[in-house]
């Protein structure tokens, strides 16, 4: 699957505030049931979820990138959201380094090939210093899903 079919230009973020880990995925989930019109508790779901998946080893991937995702009910497509965060934060990468870009994934209970196949899409993209690169010089929102789309389409 690719990122022009998961990511809108609503569930692209261009400095989501967070001072910790814990705090990102918070405000994370709380910004993206709102972009899909939830609720608090599918927020908290969310949220939870996301914890679940961290405590099994984290999503940040190196170079100061996350990849967060979880399987989350009631959901029947895959969402991604592309988030540059206000400041970095730890996020217990293998290389240390602080992560300033997250692209997350809600997925449906049920589609865990297009999870992977999506997962490694992204991972793709974000491994490239000229991508990451590029995603940081973006100074809003409409810039950071434009940027993505662009970079998508090099690969």
């Amino acid at each position: 699957m690719k990122i022009h079919d998961i990511l809108t230009q609503k569930m692209t973020r261009c400095d989501l505030p967070g001072s910790s880990k814990k705090r990102v995925l918070e405000n994370l989930s709380a910004f993206v049931t709102d972009q899909l019109d939830g609720n608090t508790e599918q927020a908290d779901t969310l949220f939870h979820n996301l914890v679940a998946r961290e405590r099994l080893g984290s999503t940040g991937i190196g170079e100061g990138v996350a990849i967060p995702h979880c399987r989350v009910p009631g959901f029947h497509r895959i969402h991604g959201c592309l988030i540059k965060l206000e400041h970095p934060v730890d996020f217990g990468a293998l290389d240390d380094k602080p992560v300033d870009l997250i692209f997350a994934l809600v997925v449906p209970e049920e589609q865990n090939d297009e999870h992977l196949a999506t997962l490694a899409r992204i991972a793709g993209i974000m491994q490239n210093d000229q991508s990451r690169e590029s995603l940081r010089q973006c100074q809003n929102n409409e810039d950071l899903f434009n940027t993505a789309l662009q970079l998508e389409r090099r690969v």
